[in-house]
């Protein structure tokens, strides 16, 4: 415990490496000005960016690398002991593809604090990991620091990772969502539409690649679970075949709880509410929050899949 102490007040001030890969589509030609700038905010908030080596996809598009070298690269850095959380930059379609390359058994070995982040299309690799080896991953974009309504999350992010810090994101994010206390990137606030309360383990965020994994081994286990659902692109006509196929999945019978996050498309179709409206009769009797800090808005918080979830509508 002591050298663990000391070691810690060694690395403190430090700056916090993090890694940076693309496991989805690569980024674009036109997105290295921000990319750029994305490094040197970073730098300037702590941290060391370690950027992979497949992150841009070239005039062409399309993914950076093959499946195998990018779930590679993913296991290299999340294994690097140097190295205090992953953050995917990516989007996209490609990130199913490198599900049977990664090393779980390696993953499941590693350092046990660390976090691997990402978002959309990323879902399907978060709840993947979460799946195999029980780690918990952020559903949350780092991109997001570029935007204003991000940049207030930077430094708070950044500290969270510090080695001294290890313990604070998983006690905040155990608080009750609904709190009067500044709140962190890990605290979300929500409004319920049915029922009171919601407890239990996250799994879930992007519909359309949460699906993804079905019929799969990387399909998390739902019994006792709080679903995070969210979507980008999207209709009623979409999001209704997708919520039809979890509940003949019988996943509404596993389940404790829904939380929803942000149906961008589908919101500015039919209104702020129209997921809850097309999502309950498939509820039954689940309690359902929504909440606007999950999903592709430039403000989105993180949710921690795998994470425990506790929120009450009293606060």
């Amino acid at each position: 415990m002591e050298k663990m102490e000391k070691k810690e007040e060694r690395e403190a001030g430090k700056p916090v490496k993090i890694g940076l890969v693309c496991c989805s589509n690569g980024l674009s030609e036109s997105f290295k000005p921000a990319f750029q700038e994305l490094l040197s905010v970073l730098k300037g908030a702590g941290a060391e960016p370690v950027c992979g080596k497949f992150l841009f996809a070239g005039r062409k598009g399309g993914a950076a690398g093959t499946a195998r070298e990018r779930a590679g690269e993913l296991t290299d850095l999340y294994c690097d002991p140097s190295i205090r959380a992953v953050f995917d930059l990516s989007g996209g379609d490609y990130a199913n593809e490198i599900l049977p390359w990664i090393d779980y058994g390696a993953i499941k070995r590693a350092k046990e604090d660390k976090l691997l982040f990402g978002y959309s299309d990323l879902t399907c690799v978060l709840n993947a990991v979460y799946t195999k080896t029980g780690r918990r991953c952020g559903l949350y974009q780092l991109r997001n620091v570029l935007r204003p309504e991000g940049r207030g999350q930077l430094e708070a992010l950044v500290s969270s990772l510090r080695p001294e810090n290890a313990g604070s994101t998983r006690e905040s994010f155990q608080e009750t969502i609904l709190t009067r206390k500044p709140r962190s990137l890990w605290e979300l606030s929500c409004r319920f539409v049915q029922g009171s309360a919601l407890e239990g383990t996250a799994v879930g965020g992007n519909i359309r690649c949460f699906l993804k994994l079905s019929g799969t081994p990387y399909f998390p286990d739902l019994e006792g679970k709080i679903l995070i659902l969210e979507a980008n692109s999207g209709r009623a006509d979409r999001i209704t075949a997708c919520v039809a196929q979890l509940s003949q999945m019988g996943a509404f019978e596993k389940i404790r709880g829904i939380l929803l996050g942000t149906f961008s498309e589908l919101e500015r179709e039919e209104g702020p509410q129209a997921a809850e409206r097309l999502v309950l009769p498939f509820a039954g009797q689940l309690p359902v929050a929504v909440t606007r800090e999950i999903g592709h808005g430039a403000d989105a918080r993180c949710a921690l899949i795998g994470g425990l979830i506790r929120t009450a509508e009293n606060g």
